[in-house]
């Protein structure tokens, strides 16, 4: 009788742990900059072939260019909806295109939350920036994505429930999770 106890207990034991881990499941949310619902001046869409005819959002440059931050010039955005699936904190990545030091970032706003804003110092190349974390119910969420310096861009942002997963290329975009 012993000899099927041991089994039995690691066969409930590797249940519950399997059981756990599905319920732990990475949701990756990837919207392309062109899936907007809505874009107010200043910002506008560029179409990009180099970049495999994806758009990205940009605030041209104005001149004279900025040599200090004053906050936004004026209110251009654009807005997106996304679906989250399952609840808790994700992490927002946003891949962008920085002109310089005066040009390198945008707000970030979630629903009726307080902006924030996301830079970094890597100019004149395409790369992701680590964005805020986020505690987001399930449901649908608007995401705005707001001017802050004239010479930004972005072709993609993504919302993920992962602490170590970090991006570095163009991801696949998920439309599953993109209201329209």
């Amino acid at each position: 009788m012993r000899r099927f106890i041991v089994p039995a207990v690691a066969v409930t034991f590797l249940m519950l742990l399997m059981a756990g881990s599905a319920s732990a499941a990475v949701v990756k949310i990837v919207v392309e900059a062109g899936d907007y619902f809505a874009i107010s001046p200043s910002m506008v869409k560029v179409t990009a072939p180099y970049l495999g005819n994806n758009d990205y959002i940009h605030i041209p440059l104005r001149r004279p260019h900025a040599t200090t931050e004053t906050g936004p010039a004026d209110t251009g955005n654009a807005r997106y909806k996304i679906n989250v699936p399952v609840a808790g904190t994700y992490r927002m990545w946003l891949r962008t295109w920085w002109y310089d030091a005066c040009g390198n970032s945008f707000f970030i706003i979630v629903d009726d939350k307080p902006s924030v804003y996301v830079e970094d110092a890597t100019y004149q190349s395409w790369h992701w920036v680590k964005g805020p974390s986020l505690t987001l119910t399930a449901g649908t969420h608007t995401i705005r994505i707001q001017n802050r310096e004239d010479g930004a861009r972005m072709d993609q942002f993504m919302l993920i429930n992962s602490t170590q997963y970090v991006p570095t290329r163009i991801e696949t975009r998920t439309s599953q999770y993109i209201v329209k």
